[in-house]
Parts: C-alpha cells; structure tokens; sequence
C-alpha cells in the first residue's frame, strides 16, 4: 500500500511527506519518550526513516544523497533527536502534575541498592540525567521551569538550536543569526516588545543566559577535554590533533575548526601537549574552561567600553 502511495505521480511531495509523518512515523516512535535508547535502536529506527523518505523523494540505487540533504528536503529531524524533542516535551508534561501522581513520583524515583547482575547499564532515568548534566540543571530547577509553558518550550529550543555546536565551523554572521533567535526568545519569555527596549548584558542577567559565543565556546572546550581523555589510537582524537601537508584549494574557508581552537590555544598560552595532560583531570580542565570563559567576557566588557 505504502509504496503505491511513494511511486505516485498524482501526489505531491510534500502531500507524501505528510502521509509519512502521520501514518508511519506517528505509529514508529509512538511512545518513543519512554524509550530505552541504544546506539542500535537509533540506528534501525534511522535507517527505515531514511529509506521511507528516499523512496518518497524517487531516490534509488545507484543515485545517492547525503542524509543531512534527505532531512532538509524532507523537513526532517534526525531520529535521535526528534525522540529527545518529544520525551522533554513528555518530561514537561509530567512535572506538571501534583506531587501526589504515580507518574511523576516514578519519574524522579530514586531506588535504593544496587541492581542485578546482567541487567542494561543504560537506563530511562540516566539517559534523562546525561541531559541534565549537559544543561546544568537539576529536577528541582526543571519542576519551577517546568510550570511556565513558554519557559519550557526554550529550554528546549535552546537545547536542541545548540545540538553538535561544539563542532560547528563558527563565524560572525552564524553567532549573529544564533544570538538574535536567543533573545528574541529570551524578550518574549519576559514579556518584553516593541517600544520597550531592555541591554542584552540585562536580558543575559535575567534569564541567566550566557552569550551564544561564549556558550558555544564552553561547550567546545568541553567536549574537546572528553576528547583528549581517550585513547590514543581513537580516530576522533587523532582528528582533532591531526595537522594535514600541503596547501588548501584555492575557495576553501579560511575559517576552519582547528584554527579556531588553535586560537583558544594561543589566546591561553598552551599548546595540544600541555592541554592532553590537563585533560587527565577532570577539575583541573574545568577550571582552564572557566578561566578561557570568563578571559574572552573581560576582553568584551573592554571593547564595550
């Protein structure tokens, strides 16, 4: 049935692509909020999503695209992500309810003891707190953020317009676009329009917000300390060390990630040896984080002045 309906030429695209999204992924990650998620359940879920929207798109072998261009022509969020989107959406929903519902109190149900042995180390509860973690957040903070519908929605687009930033190939037009869809959010989250003006160094106050650069910075150096702490033979570090021979084409951007971080680098007076040993402690690399962050917010409040 379904591939009469992909392999029709009276309907359109996009009247397909609604078909999919109501009929077949509704019914896919129906309940996918609750789910125990693995590397291997996101990937089959991904790799059936991917196939459905190729054939809806008339892509067949040896024709090829890039999922990444799939998504974009589709509208489509990866799978992992669009499960985080709908069980933070579910998480708010719960926190909602009174103290006294079972669903909330098993949702922040702390069992004590230790669990038996074969049982999965990858849970609901620490795949919620692996997040948690990430945003800096505990559950009494998400129960108060939680009450104001619109408060909850930008925690969630803040989380999810952020996703994978500590990669990015970031420039000053892509800071500029992020940091104006942040505090339009953050004035309509304070109730605050035109002709009422607020500082942004006063909205970043009231929200406790910090500026998409230094945010993106913070989460950058973070993730590359959980990087320099593996093994060396890990491809992901050998990456992030490696400095290729030779020129680059003529039209390649002379704005790349590595230089990026080597100018992190210079501005801390380090180099990769010296940031591999502090790496091995956790605290220690914390607070280098902290001193690069707080270093580039005294270098903006001179030029400010």
């Amino acid at each position: 049935m379904l591939k009469n309906i992909w392999n029709s030429k009276q309907l359109s695209t996009n009247i397909k692509v609604r078909i999919f999204n109501t009929n077949v992924k509704a019914v896919l990650l129906y309940g996918a909020e609750t789910w125990r998620t693995t590397t291997t359940i996101i990937k089959k879920v991904q790799v059936f999503i991917n196939s459905c929207l190729r054939k809806i798109l008339n892509i067949h072998c040896p024709d090829t695209i890039s999922n990444s261009l799939l998504w974009e022509r589709t509208n489509q969020l990866p799978a992992e992500e669009g499960i985080r989107k709908r069980r933070w959406k579910w998480i708010g929903h719960i926190l909602r309810k009174l103290s006294n519902c079972i669903t909330r109190q098993a949702l922040t149900w702390n069992p004590e003891g230790k669990r038996k042995r074969g049982r999965p180390k990858n849970t609901l509860r620490r795949i919620i707190e692996a997040y948690m973690k990430t945003m800096n957040y505990n559950w009494t903070e998400l129960e108060r953020i939680a009450q104001d519908r619109v408060g909850w929605r930008m925690l969630q687009i803040y989380k999810f317009l952020l996703y994978g930033a500590e990669t990015w190939k970031t420039t000053t037009i892509t800071i500029k676009k992020v940091q104006v869809f942040i505090n339009s959010c953050l004035h309509k989250k304070l109730n605050i329009y035109w002709p009422d003006t607020i500082s942004y160094s006063l909205l970043w106050e009231r929200t406790n917000q910090l500026p998409a650069e230094e945010e993106i910075r913070k989460r950058r150096w973070k993730w590359i300390g959980h990087t320099l702490r593996k093994l060396s033979n890990c491809i992901t570090r050998q990456a992030l060390t490696w400095n290729p021979e030779g020129k680059r084409k003529r039209g390649r951007p002379k704005n790349t990630l590595c230089r990026i971080i080597e100018a992190d680098m210079k501005r801390m007076n380090r180099n990769w040896k010296e940031l591999e040993r502090i790496a091995q402690d956790r605290v220690g690399w914390r607070m280098l984080v902290s001193g690069l962050c707080s270093f580039t917010r005294s270098d903006r409040q001179t030029i400010n002045l």
